[in-house]
Formats: structure tokens, C-alpha cells, sequence
């Protein structure tokens, strides 16, 4: 489970109204299908499900997206954590292409679900991906690959236009993506709650799972409180337990992002509205919500939230852009995500009424859509789409042995940004 020093105290949160707790799984409970987990993969599963008229209970062990679903960079965007050409290296171009259409189908969803919800949750148009070295024909290359093989149209800033942007000499080239967008997403997991329960879902907070096991045709999940019984039951618990499905469970890593939120700011540095990242491998992500500066990066293994994290956090914002000053932090928090060795999504099915849609880590809000939806067609009408992701089953990420790869894996990464820098004669 994640840290218990975890600070629960984000700008979501202060900026979200929850309203009353939800309550408690109290005796016995039926329904056909059991969602475990109430991040946006399980909220949309449930969603999904109720509109389709299948009878669906979701358990939450804390309170609906408590965890990384409510504590992300708010980015939504096409494609994957992985890379498109090591998907099409793994699976062929043609079932990479079909793969990055379900994640645009995921894009789509929740921009649908916000304008028929509520507009204001979305805070901003496209996303600006920048380097940190000049290298024009290699952001170029990419762009062009990305449209002759995906039909992803992106747009190439030069320098002065990226300067006129995102004002620092910390980065020269990048790319534009006017399909993105960035959204407050705690509130849009509150919405996704709101209306899975208005189309006739059942969800229960403070209420985890603590064992689940085969009873006849169907399944028994035990909590604190009582019991549910269901059909068929769908794990979308991430990295925030580990152990109540040993097949997915084994096969995450819990990896850790840090976020943190300024004072509001009168500035002349970012000079857009759209989301922002750069290009070192485990880089920096930000942008603006109202007049504050959101600021996330710093991925690690450790599952702990370092002590002065705003210190850090605007150390690191400061180093890209020295002109800001020195201002004040107004939250700073860890959220704790799950990745899988593949650095894919894991969705799938043990053919026995037990389902999957976890490992989300570092995709974005549009895989969370996509996985939530792929369940709720395999369930309620026997679509085999989901079948797409076989390529990327469960694999055992290696325990604690993994961890310290992974680790190793991201120094290793932050060494090799500022070896490219520095020989491209730009250290940052």
C-alpha cells in the first residue's frame, strides 16, 4: 500500500469538492460484475458497464481517486508510455497502428465526457513536447513518422518559436500536438463517479478488497464490513495493492513522480496555455492552472515522500527557468503510479471471470478511458478487443531485484541527458 507520510493535502484537493464519503460495504452484496479499485480505469469501467445495463459494485480501499488518478500532471494525450517504434518492433506496424487508435478513441472519450459533464474541468488546448539540445532533423524525422505511420499531425516549432512560447534557453526545438489537452483530474474522476452512479452503479469508499475467492460459478470479495458477490470481478488497483491479484500484482512496479504548485505568479516565462514537457528521459512536465505554475518530474522508486520536496521541486523548476525568482510553493505531493516491465498498459482476461486493466503508469488520462471501456465491451457484449494487448500479458517485474533495476535504470537515463547536452555543447 502506499506510504501512510504521503501528503494527502495536493492543489486537487484543495480545488475539488468531494462532498460527503461514500459509505461502507455493509453485509452482503450482489451484482453482476465487481470493479475493484476507484481510479479512473475502475470509475470508467463501472461507468461503462452501468450504461450498458450490467449491475456493477466498485470497492475503493480510501476514497475515490486517491491515489494517482487523482494526483497527476493532468496531460491527456495519444500513445503510450512505450514508444511506437518499440510497439511496432514488438507486435508489426499494423497492430501498433491498431493499438494507437484505441489510445486516440481514449483521448476522445474524455474530451466527450468533459464538454457533456463539465467544460470547466478541462484547463487548456495541446501539449508542447520540447528538447533540451538543438537537433532539428531529428524532431523533425519523428514528427514526419509519427503521421506517415500513426496519422498523428504535429507541428514543428524552431527555436524562436519555441522561445516565444516557452522563454528559456534551457531548450530549442519541439514539437507541437494540438489533438492533447491538460484537465484537472481529480475532478474528472469525480465526474466519472457521479455519473457511473446516475446510470446505476454501486460505489463504496473505504472499503479495500482483503481477499477475493472462487464460490461457485462466481466470485467472493470479503471486506471489513461484509461481502460481495459477483460474476465476474475487475482488478484496476495499480500499484496501490499488490497483492490482492497475484498475476498482475507480481508483474507492477510502483514508481514514484513528485508534483508540486506555486504561489500565483506574474510572469513572463511560459507564455502558453497548452501542457509542456522536455525531452531528458525522465523529464520535467508543467503547466499553468489559473496564475500558478504546476510542476511535475523527478521519477524514482522509492516509495516514500522525500523530506523537502518543495525545495527540491522548485530547484528543479528554477534550473529551466532562473527568471522566475524565487517563488513561494504552495503544495508539493508524491504520487505513486504502476508500471509494467513492457511500460505498456496491462489489460486482459484469465478466461474464469477475473479481468484486468492496471499498469497505467506515465500513459496518460487517455489509456485509463481506453482500458476502462475495453473491459465494459468485453463483459457486456463479448467484444474481443482487449485482446490486443495479449502481446503485453503480465510478466514478474522482479520484486525488490526490479525495483533496484529500474532505479539504476533511471540514473543511468539522467546520466546519459547530460552526457547528450553537453556533447551537443549545451549542458543545462
Amino acid at each position: 500500500m502506499i506510504d501512510a507520510n504521503y501528503s494527502e493535502q495536493t492543489w486537487y484537493e484543495a480545488t475539488a469538492d468531494r462532498g460527503a464519503p461514500r459509505p461502507s460495504v455493509s453485509g452482503k452484496i450482489e451484482a453482476q460484475v465487481c470493479v475493484v479499485g476507484g481510479g479512473l480505469a475502475g470509475l470508467t469501467t463501472a461507468l461503462e458497464l452501468a450504461r450498458r445495463g450490467v449491475s456493477v459494485v466498485l470497492l475503493e480501499a480510501k476514497r475515490i481517486a486517491w491515489g494517482a488518478s487523482g494526483r497527476n500532471g493532468g496531460f491527456v494525450s495519444n500513445g503510450f508510455a512505450e514508444g511506437m517504434d518499440n510497439v511496432a518492433a514488438r507486435v508489426g506496424l499494423d497492430a501498433a497502428k491498431a493499438l494507437y487508435q484505441l489510445t486516440r478513441h481514449g483521448t476522445e472519450y474524455v474530451r466527450r465526457e468533459i464538454a457533456e459533464g463539465d467544460p470547466t474541468i478541462k484547463m487548456g488546448e495541446g501539449w508542447q513536447g520540447c528538447i533540451r539540445y538543438s537537433n532539428a532533423d531529428v524532431k523533425k524525422a519523428a514528427i514526419a513518422e509519427m503521421a506517415r505511420n500513426y496519422g498523428q499531425e504535429m507541428q514543428f516549432l524552431d527555436v524562436a518559436e519555441t522561445r516565444a512560447r516557452v522563454n528559456t534557453e534551457r531548450y530549442f526545438q519541439s514539437s507541437y500536438d494540438p489533438s492533447a489537452f491538460h484537465m484537472h483530474p481529480l475532478r474528472y474522476a469525480l465526474m466519472i463517479a457521479a455519473k457511473a452512479e446516475q446510470a446505476g452503479a454501486r460505489l463504496f469508499e473505504t472499503s479495500p478488497a482483503l481477499a477475493v475467492e472462487r464460490q461457485g460459478s462466481g466470485w467472493s470479495l470479503r471486506t471489513k464490513g461484509g461481502e460481495v458477490r459477483a460474476a465476474q470481478v475487475v482488478y484496476c488497483v495499480s500499484s496501490l495493492d499488490r497483492s490482492i491479484h497475484r498475476a498482475t500484482g507480481r508483474a507492477i512496479l510502483p514508481v514514484a513522480t513528485y508534483v508540486a504548485v506555486t504561489e500565483s505568479l506574474v510572469q513572463d516565462v511560459i507564455r502558453t496555455r497548452s501542457a509542456i514537457s522536455d525531452s531528458r528521459r525522465a523529464g520535467n512536465y508543467y503547466r499553468l492552472v489559473e496564475e500558478r505554475l504546476l510542476w511535475g518530474g523527478a521519477i524514482t522508486t522509492r516509495v516514500s515522500e522525500p523530506s523537502r520536496l518543495a525545495e527540491r521541486m522548485k530547484a528543479d523548476m528554477l534550473s529551466v527557468f532562473p527568471s522566475l525568482g524565487n517563488p513561494k510553493i504552495d503544495y508539493a505531493w508524491a504520487g505513486l503510479m504502476g508500471y509494467a516491465r513492457h511500460f505498456m498498459p496491462l489489460i486482459g482476461t484469465d478466461g474464469q471471470g477475473q479481468w484486468w486493466a492496471t499498469a497505467f503508469g506515465g500513459h496518460g488520462m487517455n489509456t485509463t478511458a481506453m482500458g476502462g471501456i475495453l473491459m465494459a465491451r468485453a463483459i457486456a457484449a463479448k467484444d474481443d478487443e482487449y485482446r490486443r494487448f495479449t502481446p503485453f500479458g503480465p510478466q514478474w517485474a522482479g520484486g525488490p531485484f526490479g525495483r533496484v533495476g529500474v532505479q539504476a535504470g533511471y540514473w543511468y537515463m539522467q546520466l546519459k541527458d547530460r552526457l547528450d547536452e553537453r556533447r551537443s555543447g549545451k549542458a543545462a
